[in-house]
């Protein structure tokens, strides 16, 4: 529909992702869904959006591990939507050490966490209209220099510093800001009550939920005074 908004949101199909899609849809936007290998995932996406919201809504896949096909994804968004919003939603995450041998691991969290936002923001802002929005998903991890998960929070790191960056550049024209959840969703593999142990040692004691994230996600969408800000939404785990 004309003059109606819409977003791209990677990593749209599972977790953290579909609840920031489903609530762009419930917004009124026009959803871009983006998945790497969940295309199963990434279709249910769809068909809740589109028998919940009136709006459109479609799929679109790419490997962030392949460049070629990461410099693909903006221009087959585009060719169905304007958009007027980027999530850079999609990463990978599990344990490394520093003592691994090899870069394997460095050049894989680096990719897709870092080279593909840094690719499709560079894409966004060729085409995005004035007042257009970027929301980086970060870690709230990132405020310190644990080593559990080295590469993966190397790459955060640098997304973090990226957005900073990032604001200045594109302003006035697009802002961009970041969120760094903390104790949301249980990693893969763990269940709820990992979580509620892991809850234990923050300052407020206790787990978020998507809509504590989404809650961020509306703020940087609604207020259009505010750029280059990371929000830790994390119960104090940053502190």
């Amino acid at each position: 529909m004309a003059g109606r908004k819409s977003v791209l949101v990677t990593g749209g199909s599972d977790r953290l992702g579909r609840h920031i899609a489903m609530y762009f849809a419930s917004t009124g936007y026009d959803v871009a869904v983006h998945y790497s290998s969940s295309a199963e995932k990434a279709w249910a996406t769809r068909r809740d959006i589109l028998s919940e919201y009136d709006v459109k809504c479609e799929i679109f896949r790419a490997d962030f591990s392949n460049e070629q096909e990461t410099q693909k994804l903006i221009p087959d968004v585009t060719s169905v939507f304007r958009i007027s919003c980027l999530v850079n939603n999609a990463s990978i995450f599990h344990e490394n050490s520093f003592s691994d041998k090899g870069t394997s691991g460095l050049t894989a969290f680096f990719d897709i966490n870092l080279r593909a936002p840094y690719i499709l923001t560079k894409q966004f802002a060729e085409i995005a209209p004035e007042g257009a929005s970027i929301i980086n998903i970060l870690d709230t991890k990132i405020a310190k220099a644990t080593t559990r998960h080295f590469d993966y929070l190397l790459s955060k790191k640098f997304l973090a510093v990226f957005t900073r960056q990032a604001a200045m550049e594109l302003a006035p024209k697009i802002r961009v800001n970041g969120i760094a959840p903390g104790i949301i969703l249980p990693p893969e593999g763990k269940d709820e009550e990992y979580i509620e142990r892991m809850a234990e040692s923050i300052p407020l004691q206790k787990r978020g939920f998507p809509g504590n994230i989404i809650n961020s996600v509306d703020f940087f969408i609604k207020d259009n005074f505010v750029t280059g800000q990371i929000i830790f939404n994390d119960g104090g785990e940053n502190l």
